[in-house]
């Protein structure tokens, strides 16, 4: 896009007083004609220019942007499920020594717009064995979750992305939930959960 630019025309000339000093005049170069000429053609280019610059903000506001939402991890335990996950002070999801964890949390997301990751971020012993936190789908009123994107692994700190299922990855909010699922089997060290991340992008 070019450079939008105002350029005034119009340089004031100071009138003189006095005897030898200027005669006010309608017309000739330096008349009041001429001047407030100069004046209002200054002020239709600034008027073009406004809109010049309205339209470019327009047009920038209508493409594509990127968001990311962060999540707590307020895992709530399920009928059927291994104990529940710990919630601390601090909004972080634990878990201690040789048990076995399993939580889930409705999420809040937008209509029609395209997931395009999923994060989980905590502190994970090296000795954890069959931790993963999946964010699924699941049809209203009910059915299996359809997952979207899925984390397993183990390294501290524990920081891990993974791409959204494309074919899966427009919310779709009056016809499903969406939900984030995290287990963990005998861990043999504490897991700490401290924050889900969500990245989407909207039109």
């Amino acid at each position: 896009m070019a450079d939008i630019v105002f350029q005034p025309t119009f340089v004031h000339q100071e009138f003189v007083d006095g005897p030898d000093g200027d005669r006010v005049r309608a017309a000739e170069p330096n008349g009041f004609n001429a001047r407030f000429g100069a004046i209002e053609s200054d002020l239709r280019q600034l008027s073009t220019v406004v809109g010049q610059i309205d339209a470019a903000v327009d047009r920038r506001g209508t493409g594509p942007a990127d968001h990311v939402l962060t999540l707590a991890p307020m895992l709530q335990g399920a009928a059927g499920g291994t104990l529940p996950w710990r919630i601390t002070p601090s909004g972080a999801a634990q878990f201690g020594q040789d048990e076995d964890a399993y939580g889930l949390m409705e999420v809040a997301l937008p209509d029609n717009v395209r997931l395009t990751s999923f994060r989980v971020m905590g502190q994970v012993g090296v000795n954890v064995v069959g931790l993963a936190v999946l964010l699924s789908r699941v049809k209203i009123p009910g059915g299996t979750p359809e997952v979207l994107a899925g984390i397993s692994g183990a390294t501290d700190p524990f920081d891990s992305s993974a791409d959204v299922d494309p074919s899966l990855a427009v919310t779709q909010t009056a016809t499903y939930r969406y939900i984030v699922q995290a287990s963990v089997i005998n861990s043999g060290t504490s897991v700490t959960l401290a924050a889900f991340q969500i990245a989407y992008t909207s039109s």
